[in-house]
């Protein structure tokens, strides 16, 4: 087994074990419920195992006078008698697995005995054939030796008509020993277990109950809500399954508890005892919070993105045009200025534009990546900076910060939530500081630090303590179940980091996140500007649905002496590019376009003519759709906004050389 697999493997070992152990408590306790009557023990076990495991039939055979019982959930399998197994295997004195056999896939026969002889059989069949592993066997021999010394303690009990002293005696022997053969079984089930009696006094209590609520301690005599804290008064009258969820704290213990209570009822159908099973599922209710915050973060990534995208269609327009009117008008002219604002407002609109998309981006990644801290910081701090405007916000970025490698938006979860918090803390007012640097461990490792200090109250040694722990929260006015900072050290954690807090009453909160340094990774450099060329004549099919964004891409390229085509969809491209496509040097394509999608359109392109230079214009695209496009060979991307420059740079790096190059 690979050390990677080993925690998926432990937990579905774990939960395998504990489906069986429910399976296996639950045989045993309706076994009791029908044991005092030869008849009704035989009548019903059938039914019990094929609810309980994973057969579909089953048959207490027997090969006395006294008949068997049959049951099965599929009315196309029959019965088989004592006889009919023996001539096929011949007597069978220990379990036996058999495949293919009287319309059966499976037949796991088991031998009921008294002393060394056979009296019947148990036979689970099932129609398909399956592989019965080891747990599986241990568990079934474990289940049918107890079914078998029930069917003699009764047959036992019959006995005590012709001998009753000696009778007496072997039945308190046998009993003695399925007790504790049957609380042997039950002190291996995980959960705490509680016998009730009907006035919610403890009868018994498994090793699990008595760790978990008893300190090792014996409990029987003692009453229920004396023992575990927080149990509803009123549930033992109740003679239905009960199922809920119990909040237990013991000292500065907490725990969550889901609970389940099963009657236990006598002949007359009078609820004699209550079984309580009480499983803790803090874990469980952790993922569950981790992944329900994740997911909202997930759509508020894609409605950003998705405003992102509309706003940046819009951003195009106004800031190609913006760079046409200021260089049509005077240099020195009111218009040149109105025009040089307009530029400089719409560029400030796409930084905070551009912030959003790397926003929404994050929380589509989920795999490792190299992360660049700073960055991701910055982001966060223009998002937290543009919504906290009562508080003051500094940043100090070490700008020779190394890569780390990990979640980018798991990482971006756990900066804002310790923004947030500085928020919170610090109310009306205040200072949040965050510094970025490196430091060097005894080791020599190398660590990317994160330092985030708030000017708040402080933190007393007391809440310290508790701090990072789960459902530990200090605002009691709120709903929340306090897993913010349990979170997000569990996060640092993952990424094979630690986290330190620095903190007292009266000046303020730091935290301070170590992530170790990404090995091998290198900053990239900017590759050199190629030098620039001519723009050559030739044609350029633009396709977008919006008119403002063609209309700019037609005025500057028309202007440079380009012929423009114009698509505002893929239908329409498609069109003119089947009647004009020797003749069309490039194609200017939007992804995002109602009806056919960018990609359709590009792929359709490439079936007319494989050489089809594309350039993609976009105003929302992930990392994975840009790799997946330049697969395909495009020629380059415009992201949108873009300006009158970024458009000719583009097209003149595709198309630049004089017209005679075309040909080479």
């Amino acid at each position: 087994m690979e050390e990677g697999n080993l925690p998926a493997e432990s937990l579905l070992f774990q939960w395998n074990f504990f489906e069986r152990a429910i399976s296996n408590y639950s045989i045993i306790i309706k076994m009791f419920q029908h044991m005092e009557g030869e008849r009704d023990l035989l009548a019903h076990m059938p039914r019990i195992f094929v609810e309980e495991t994973i057969f579909d039939t089953c048959e207490l055979v027997m090969r006395a006078e006294s008949k068997g019982s049959f049951f099965s959930i599929n009315g196309a399998l029959k019965s088989v008698g004592a006889d009919d197994l023996e001539q096929v295997k011949g007597p069978i004195f220990s379990p036996t697995i058999l495949h293919r056999v009287f319309g059966y896939g499976t037949l796991y026969v088991y031998p009921l005995k008294r002393s060394i002889h056979v009296f019947g059989y148990l036979l689970l069949g099932k129609k398909q054939s399956v592989a019965l592993d080891a747990n599986i066997l241990r568990d079934l021999e474990l289940l049918c030796e107890i079914l078998n010394r029930f069917i003699l303690l009764n047959m036992g009990i019959n006995e005590l008509k012709e001998a009753e002293s000696v009778k007496v005696r072997q039945l308190d022997s046998r009993l003695a020993t399925t007790r504790t053969l049957l609380e042997n079984t039950i002190d291996q089930f995980p959960y705490a277990l509680f016998l009730l009696d009907k006035n919610g006094i403890i009868c018994f209590a498994n090793k699990k109950a008595k760790l978990e609520f008893l300190e090792g301690k014996e409990s029987t005599g003692e009453k229920i809500d004396a023992v575990v804290g927080g149990i509803a008064r009123g549930f033992l009258e109740k003679d239905f399954v009960l199922q809920g969820e119990l909040h237990h704290r013991r000292g500065d213990d907490y725990k969550l508890y889901s609970l389940e209570s099963y009657p236990i009822k006598d002949d007359k159908g009078k609820v004699v005892f209550k079984s309580l099973v009480l499983k803790d599922v803090i874990d469980e209710r952790v993922e569950e919070e981790e992944s329900t915050y994740r997911s909202r973060m997930e759509t508020i990534g894609k409605l950003a993105g998705g405003v992102a995208h509309d706003f940046n269609n819009v951003l195009t327009g106004i800031l190609g045009y913006a760079s046409l009117m200021k260089r049509m008008a005077p240099e020195e002219g009111q218009l040149a200025r109105y025009a040089g604002i307009i530029e400089s407002s719409a560029k400030r609109a796409a930084t905070l534009t551009e912030h959003l998309l790397n926003f929404s981006r994050r929380q589509r990644v989920k795999a490792i990546d190299i992360i660049d801290l700073n960055g991701l910081l910055g982001d966060v701090l223009f998002l937290v900076r543009e919504s906290f405007r009562t508080i003051t916000i500094e940043q100090q970025f070490d700008e020779s910060l190394p890569p780390v490698k990990g979640d980018p938006g798991q990482l971006q979860h756990t900066f804002l939530n310790l923004c947030i918090n500085a928020k919170d803390a610090m109310g009306e007012g205040g200072t949040l500081t965050i510094r970025t640097g490196r430091e060097a461990s005894a080791g020599g490792q190398q660590f990317a630090v994160v330092k985030i200090h708030d000017t708040g109250p402080g933190i007393d040694d007391e809440v310290k303590g508790k701090i990072f722990e789960p459902f530990y929260t200090t605002k009691m006015e709120s709903k929340k179940l306090g897993m913010g900072l349990y979170m997000v050290q569990k996060v640092v954690k993952s990424h094979g980091g630690f986290i330190e807090l620095d903190s007292a009453k009266g000046r303020g909160t730091t935290f301070t996140l170590y992530f170790p340094c990404a090995e091998g990774a290198k900053e990239s450099s900017p590759a050199p500007a190629a030098p620039a060329e001519a723009l050559r004549k030739g044609t350029v099919l633009v396709v977008d649905d919006e008119e403002v964004v063609r209309g700019f891409l037609s005025r500057v390229l028309s202007q440079e002496g380009v012929e423009v085509l114009q698509a505002e969809d893929g239908a329409e491209a498609l069109t003119i590019f089947e009647a004009k496509a020797e003749s069309i040097d490039l194609v200017i394509l939007d992804m995002i376009m109602p009806g056919m999608k960018g990609e359709e359109v590009l792929g359709r392109l490439r079936d007319r003519r494989r050489s089809a230079r594309v350039v993609i214009s976009s105003g929302f695209m992930s990392e994975e759709q840009r790799e997946k496009l330049k697969e395909h060979g495009v020629q380059g991307f415009l992201d949108k906004p873009y300006g009158e420059a970024e458009v000719i740079g583009m097209v003149r790096s595709i198309l630049g050389g004089s017209k005679d190059d075309r040909t080479e």
